[in-house]
């Protein structure tokens, strides 16, 4: 019985946790976006000045900043994907949850 309250808990701490996170995210959309455009800026203001001038040291530490936030980009983009999957691998693990109490109390 302790097992299937700690078990119970837990879900509802996951799927708090998801709830927070899904209004959460509608919120960091605007920033993100935001940082997709200064990358971009980044990106075509290296490629232009590469035209000027042989590539120097300083442009590789951009390059591999605006990688950096390419890489954020695309994770935030798999977050906020993927949060449905997780709500319903949360809902699949209440129901399993449920299934097995109603087993054992028949």
């Amino acid at each position: 019985m302790a097992e299937t309250n700690n078990t119970r808990d837990l879900l509802a701490t996951l799927r708090d946790a998801l709830r927070e996170l899904e209004l959460t995210l509608p919120l960091a959309r605007e920033s993100v976006d935001e940082i997709a455009s200064q990358a971009a800026r980044l990106r075509a203001s290296v490629e232009a000045l590469g035209e000027f001038q042989p590539r120097a040291d300083t442009t590789v530490e951009i390059d591999m900043f605006i990688d950096a936030a390419t890489a954020f980009l695309e994770a935030f983009r798999e977050l906020e994907s993927g949060i449905r999957d997780v709500q319903t691998a949360v809902a699949t693990l209440e129901a399993e949850l449920a299934d097995g109490e109603n087993g054992r109390e028949t």
